[in-house]
């Protein structure tokens, strides 16, 4: 074997390094690479949960921002809700206030036509007096006598109804 080492040009201390390699990469085996193994997987399943909580914590984040735009949406309607209220609330107190102003006038136009047809109804009956004295005070002078009676002005009333009757019975 000795040739065969001398013929490869291979020495013992190569051989010796190759054993020494050998049981090195055994002990190592055997008690470093276990500790090794379980320290990566460690690590990985640390690195796995972080990624995990990052993950969860995105969803939760995406979660709460969805929940903030449909709250942002929601007040959005209710302020729209409340400006329509406000709008329609506004047209109505406006169309009561027509309504009253117009009731209003109506009735102050009423109430002037009532005192307009009281006024002509007193300035006709007074003309009437007026006219019915004229005709009695004329009628006296035309007799040359004074007619005063009662009788006579009921006469002159009657006949002057009668001249309003024939007129379209205008007061």
């Amino acid at each position: 074997m000795g040739s065969i080492l001398a013929a490869l040009h291979i020495n013992g201390t190569l051989l010796a390094e190759i054993v020494n390699f050998l049981l090195l990469l055994l002990f190592l085996r055997a008690y470093a690479w276990p500790p090794l193994v379980k320290a990566m997987e460690a690590r990985r399943q640390r690195i796995q949960e972080q990624l995990t909580a990052a993950e969860d914590e995105r969803e939760e984040s995406v979660r709460l921002r969805e929940q903030e735009q449909k709250a942002l949406a929601e007040a959005r309607a209710q302020a729209q809700a409340i400006v329509e209220r406000a709008h329609r609330s506004a047209a109505e107190q406006a169309r009561e206030l027509l309504e009253q102003a117009q009731a209003q006038a109506e009735r102050t136009q009423r109430q002037m036509k009532e005192e307009l047809a009281r006024e002509r109804d007193a300035a006709v009956a007074a003309l009437r007096n007026e006219v019915a004295d004229l005709v009695l005070e004329a009628t006296g002078k035309v007799l040359r006598a004074r007619v005063d009676g009662a009788e006579d002005r009921r006469l002159v009333e009657g006949v002057l109804a009668a001249a309003g009757g024939a007129t379209g019975g205008r007061r």
